[in-house]
């Protein structure tokens, strides 16, 4: 007789831990064009492909390790700029939620699911998006990009999203649009949910589910996958 493979089933996932810009809010083109700027202001190109592997990445690492800024006045005046420059982006071209992402967090909440944010951006960044949005409201638990100091692909980001929420990091979904940010939770032993779009979708292999849409998604029925997911 055939031995079944061992699965999760026996796991109680108790909160939701979600990335932010590409996640919940459509904001990757912004976000490029804002870096663009900065990278252009220290006579550095870079190009939208070159811009795809910084996603999830610290803003503080990118500007230190990308734009070799070791200052640190001169490193907090670029990050100032450069959210200055995001900030007059969004102000001419809007910017709004992925879809149906809003649907699927009122659902969580509806449902009573511990909720938490875990964005590498800057908390200044973040407040504005999310305020801008009616989003921020809805989180129980926000960490932001300087609240860490080691940033994706590490895990410390949301193993301190689950130590706030006070549950264990293997009862924790992550919901990601990165290849950071979906290794940074499978460090954290936690089972991760990637939204694949046009720029990132062939880099999400280590997610456990791969979804295109939050249209009409429900939280028993990702439980549901991923507790039928061999070990």
């Amino acid at each position: 007789m055939n031995e079944e493979k061992a699965t999760d089933e026996n796991i109680c996932f108790e909160a939701v831990i979600f990335d932010m810009d590409g996640t919940l809010i459509d904001s990757i083109n912004a976000d490029f064009l804002a870096w663009q700027r900065l990278f252009a202001d220290y006579n550095k190109s870079l190009t939208f492909q070159d811009y795809i592997p910084l996603l999830g990445i610290r803003s503080f690492s990118v500007a230190n390790d990308f734009l070799e800024i070791k200052d640190e006045e001169e490193r907090k005046k670029a990050l100032a700029d450069k959210l200055i420059y995001f900030r007059e982006i969004v102000e001419e071209l809007g910017i709004n939620v992925i879809p149906y992402a809003d649907d699927f967090i009122r659902h969580l909440k509806e449902n009573n699911i511990p909720l938490a944010l875990a964005t590498s951006s800057r908390r200044a960044k973040m407040k504005m998006v999310m305020e801008a949005v009616d989003l921020l409201s809805y989180f129980d638990v926000i960490v932001a990009g300087e609240d860490v100091t080691n940033g994706k692909p590490a895990p410390e980001i949301f193993l301190k999203a689950a130590s706030m929420l006070r549950v264990q990091p293997e009862n924790c979904i992550v919901f990601e649009d990165a290849a950071n940010g979906v290794k940074a939770a499978k460090n954290a032993n936690m089972k991760c949910v990637a939204l694949a779009s046009e720029h990132t979708g062939d880099l999400l292999g280590e997610a456990d589910l791969v979804i295109d849409t939050f249209k009409d998604l429900k939280f028993a029925d990702v439980c549901d996958q991923l507790k039928k997911i061999p070990v």
